[in-house]
């Protein structure tokens, strides 16, 4: 009994004292960038920041599983963009952090071509955007190419025209 009490108390005060977690949720703005662009495109409608927080990850189809890179032996590295998820979270810093939103997320995104699914990097801890560690871990997926999901890429789609 005691040694159940005593598991009790641990459990309490570290409930109490852990970082609050309410930094979850839907990021305040989505960038999308690549050279070339005349200007970044930001996304902040509500409900698409809502339809593509990080947590959920609705913008790869994970039924797929990784795929091969895009650009393996192609020119198709022109046309990769940089995704970079930022909200308002206190304590949170980066180098790339904007102001009081902070980089919580980062990929990579590569369209696809004509009829074909575009495809996603999520970067592995050597990367350079390796932010993504410290608000999700994705063992087995971080580091590699996955299909994206049909609602991201036409999210895309309208977004970069």
């Amino acid at each position: 009994m005691k040694h159940i009490l005593s598991i009790a108390v641990v459990g309490a005060v570290l409930f109490l004292y852990a970082p609050a977690v309410d930094a979850k949720g839907s990021p305040d703005k989505i960038i999308v960038t690549r050279g070339g662009l005349v200007r970044p495109v930001e996304i902040t409608e509500r409900e698409t920041l809502k339809a593509f927080d990080p947590w959920m990850g609705r913008f790869i189809d994970w039924s797929k599983g990784p795929v091969g890179s895009p650009i393996a032996g192609s020119s198709d590295q022109a046309q990769i963009y940089e995704v970079f998820f930022y909200m308002k979270w206190k304590g949170r810093h980066s180098r790339f952090d904007r102001g009081n939103l902070k980089l919580i997320y980062s990929f990579r995104y590569c369209p696809g071509r004509v009829g074909k699914a575009g495809l996603i990097y999520l970067p592995g801890k050597d990367d350079k955007y390796h932010v993504n560690s410290g608000t999700i871990w994705r063992e087995g997926d971080d580091g590699k190419w996955h299909q994206a999901s049909a609602a991201w890429d036409a999210l895309m789609k309208r977004a970069l025209t």
